[in-house]
């Protein structure tokens, strides 16, 4: 049966399915491989809910502060970034681990850099802060993606934003659409 498909003649043939098959094997490999390249997020609040109703953690005083916090104006449908800075007034590291906001339901922690002198933008799992670390989200840089705003966002407009810590600390402001400055 196999002879009627390739005849032993056709070398050249069984060669190119053999080629054909490798490339098609290791495109796969590849393509299953690097759709699991993200790093592990830490484990978020979201997993830890029942501690944030614990007693034992009313007394806990937070040290993080979240300043400067704006949005882009943008139309209903596309995207817009927010921007702030972090900073970590205590002893103890923490990691951002999600932000929500009432403008959207896609909202994504990302980070803008130069790689080959090409800006590229990747989603972020989290985002550590160190004690007495600082962390400015600002253009080119860290920053809050707001996927397809359900509504338009104009200057002078306000919105929900609340940040989701690991530690179960949640900071919720609402912000300003503009740049304030």
């Amino acid at each position: 049966m196999s002879n009627l498909i390739f005849p032993k003649s056709s070398a050249s043939a069984r060669m190119k399915l053999h080629s054909l098959f490798f490339l098609v094997v290791t495109t796969s490999l590849g393509l299953i491989l690097g759709c699991n390249n993200k790093i592990d997020s830490p484990r978020s609040v979201l997993e830890r809910q029942d501690s944030l109703a614990d007693s034992s953690m009313a007394g806990t005083d937070w040290n993080i502060t979240l300043d400067s916090a704006w949005a882009r104006p943008t139309k209903a449908g596309m995207m817009s970034a927010a921007y702030f800075k972090l900073q970590n007034n205590g002893s103890t590291p923490d990691s951002l681990v999600r932000v929500s906001s009432s403008a959207s339901e896609d909202v994504q922690i990302h980070l803008s850099y130069e790689k080959d002198e090409i800006m590229v933008m990747e989603e972020q799992p989290f985002v550590a802060i160190q004690p007495s670390e600082q962390i400015l989200f600002q253009p080119g840089g860290y920053h809050i993606m707001i996927i397809q705003p359900t509504n338009d966002m104009n200057e002078g407009d306000s919105l929900s934003l609340s940040l989701y810590f690991n530690s179960g600390m949640i900071i919720e402001r609402n912000i300003q659409v503009g740049n304030p400055e």
